[in-house]
């Protein structure tokens, strides 16, 4: 066998495995949102009549995916569209005025359909007809978690959130935390506050619930949802 006939099977057969391992399918890649801008009001939305606007989606193209999940849910009503099977990286969907949404995208592959990674999420509120500054977004809650139980040393508890508004204005915050249903009268010093963070004397043995207040400086204010946690 002569040098020439060994080289180039080794040549065939470098380029053949080459060629089957580019082929290979490759797991779907998160994107990256684009528009409704992050934490913004959005200005891709098209009036379509007083209560809606057509709002335009859009993000990067992901890598290994055969079509895109878009997932957009009201703030306030916690209502959900779901869009599924789209094979573009752009689409329009029709949302109601007057409310702060939160946005994500899911990839998805046939030849991956347990690998389904999410993207970032995203919030932007779509003003009213007229409407001149915007309502803040909802407070994010972020200490204590939903439903966590909490073991206490000093009896005291820093409750921990987090706020922004689409115009960028200050704000201030009225913290609400009883046993209840976390819409009972609150302390005077629970009002005005103007850190995202309050120190909180709570009882032993005691489930509560708490909500945060958001006011800007034009007078807009919204309310978190509520959520509830327990004292050992």
């Amino acid at each position: 066998m002569n040098r020439y006939f060994v080289f180039s099977i080794f040549a065939f057969f470098t380029i053949f495995l080459s060629c089957s391992s580019s082929s290979d399918p490759k797991p779907p890649t998160q994107v990256t949102l684009s528009l409704p801008a992050n934490n913004e009001n959005c200005n891709s939305g098209t009036s379509i009549s007083n209560t809606q606007s057509s709002v335009e989606f859009s993000w990067n193209e992901g890598s290994g995916v055969t079509t895109y999940s878009l997932n957009i849910k009201n703030l306030q009503t916690n209502a959900e569209i779901i869009r599924s099977g789209i094979t573009s990286n752009s689409t329009s969907v029709d949302l109601n005025k007057g409310f702060a949404y939160e946005w994500y995208v899911t990839s998805v592959s046939e030849d991956y359909p347990d690998d389904q990674p999410t993207s970032n999420k995203w919030r932007f509120y779509l003003k009213n007809d007229g409407e001149q500054n915007s309502a803040p977004f909802p407070a994010e809650l972020i200490n204590p978690k939903s439903g966590e139980v909490i073991e206490l040393t000093t009896g005291v508890f820093e409750m921990q959130w987090s706020g922004t508004d689409p115009d960028g204005d200050d704000l201030t915050y009225t913290l609400y935390v009883d046993k209840i249903d976390g819409k009972q009268e609150t302390p005077q010093d629970f009002n005005n506050i103007l850190s995202t963070s309050k120190q909180v004397q709570l009882d032993s043995d005691s489930i509560y619930y708490w909500r945060v207040k958001s006011h800007d400086s034009n007078g807009n204010s919204t309310y978190s949802q509520i959520r509830s946690f327990r004292i050992e």
